[in-house]
């Protein structure tokens, strides 16, 4: 580690550790030199590494238990991600950013299911699909079937960092529709959920996306109306 100037100097501990814990290739719950030989490597003081080490264990990179020192920590974006959607709530004029976040990522993730998805994955779309059309038949809501739809999706890429920031964007739209209520579902729904787990059935990324763009076009009006009672 490279020894450190004084401006902003828990911050320049933090990048440092993060540094060494990429270069040393250290993996969750091993751990990190001790406070003592820190300082020492870096050149400052155990107070000035104290505070380096508490900005990562609120960033969730690290954790420090007595008789265990300090470790790495699984990587874990959803209460980030939940703090972040928290804070687009109270602004009104970022949450369009969000929304157009949650698009790219439920894109590139479809996609993924597209090239990565199991028999389980396609066997879990199928059945709920078919609970979503047994419920429309009765003229019942299927908005959870829908949001479970998209859940196994997200699992069906295979990739657990962007899982984790779909399951805190869940919570978001959980607490949006408590405001403005589901969005409409008809038979144009329906189909497109059908349209979309075939194309991943079939392992067509390109037609899996141009199916989910199709999806989401009416959200954007209830979108427009969940905002409007924020």
């Amino acid at each position: 580690m490279k020894q450190l100037k004084r401006a902003n100097l828990y911050e320049q501990i933090a990048d440092e550790i993060r540094g060494y814990i990429i270069r040393n290739q250290i993996k969750p719950g091993e751990r990190l030199p001790t406070e003592r030989e820190l300082a020492e490597m870096l050149g400052v003081s155990r107070t000035s590494v104290r505070e380096g080490i508490r900005l990562l264990e609120t960033l969730q990179f690290l954790e420090v238990r007595p008789k265990r020192g300090i470790t790495v920590k699984k990587l874990e974006l959803s209460p980030l991600v939940e703090q972040f959607s928290n804070r687009i709530l109270l602004d009104k004029g970022r949450f369009s950013e969000l929304v157009e976040a949650r698009r790219c990522i439920e894109l590139e993730m479809v996609k993924l299911a597209a090239t990565r998805a199991t028999e389980e994955d396609l066997l879990e779309l199928e059945q709920t699909i078919t609970v979503m059309e047994e419920k429309a038949a009765r003229g019942e809501n299927y908005n959870q079937e829908d949001l479970y739809f998209h859940k196994v999706i997200f699992s069906a890429a295979k990739n657990s960092v962007l899982h984790g920031f779909q399951a805190a964007l869940v919570e978001f739209f959980n607490a949006i529709q408590e405001k403005a209520g589901p969005p409409d579902q008809d038979n144009g729904t329906l189909r497109e959920h059908k349209l979309i787990y075939r194309a991943i059935a079939e392992q067509n990324p390109t037609l899996a996306s141009e199916v989910m763009v199709q999806h989401l076009k009416p959200y954007d009006r209830y979108l427009k109306k969940s905002r409007e009672l924020i």
